[in-house]
């Protein structure tokens, strides 16, 4: 009873019930999947705290408010930040292909039980053929995207997060930040 009466208490936030630490990767997910597609150029001038694609009269970072004066600009995203894109975009894709195909079987399976054992109209194969299109759709639709695509967000969200904590960590001790101070260019007063 105590679990039922905290659950009714807990509000659901975030996307598909989880709330990211990082509210700006999210925001940053589509741009950087853009950039592992190749479809955006791969230097630029980028934030160097979220590394947010940047435009010349941008002072402050539209993605995490970051001022450019203080966090400076990089010239290339580090492939580290990429990879942790690239795992909460391949654990999503991993649950919502595998829920699909879920559906799929599960349609399958009551096509064979319908012909092989169904009574009457149900034992038609144009009944058992409705039912394995129609039915394959929705049941890939409900385990594909919706039961999926929520637990994949889940789980590549965290992982993706937990990438970023490690490197937020590694940027902060001395002799640990994975982008060169080199590459880093604070934005000169004007």
């Amino acid at each position: 009873m105590g679990g039922t009466a905290r659950n009714k208490d807990r509000e659901l936030r975030g996307i598909a019930g989880y709330e990211s630490p990082y509210p700006y990767l999210d925001r940053l997910q589509l741009k950087m999947e853009e950039r592992l597609a190749h479809r955006v150029p791969a230097a630029g001038r980028f934030c160097g705290f979220c590394y947010g694609r940047l435009r010349e009269s941008d002072s402050e970072c539209g993605f995490c408010a970051a001022s450019i004066a203080e966090a400076g600009t990089v010239a290339e995203i580090p492939q580290d930040v990429l990879r942790a894109y690239k795992v909460r975009q391949k654990t999503e894709s991993r649950w919502v292909y595998g829920g699909a195909f879920a559906g799929l079987i599960i349609a399958s399976l009551a096509f064979v039980t319908m012909v092989t054992w169904g009574p009457g109209p149900l034992g038609h194969p144009a009944a058992a053929f409705a039912m394995l299109i129609g039915g394959g759709y929705l049941l890939a639709q409900l385990f594909g995207p919706l039961i999926g695509g929520q637990a994949g967000y889940r789980r590549g969200a965290r992982a993706r997060d937990a990438i970023w904590a490690r490197h937020l960590a590694a940027r902060e001790t001395p002799g640990g930040n994975p982008v060169a101070e080199q590459d880093r260019h604070p934005r000169s007063p004007s």
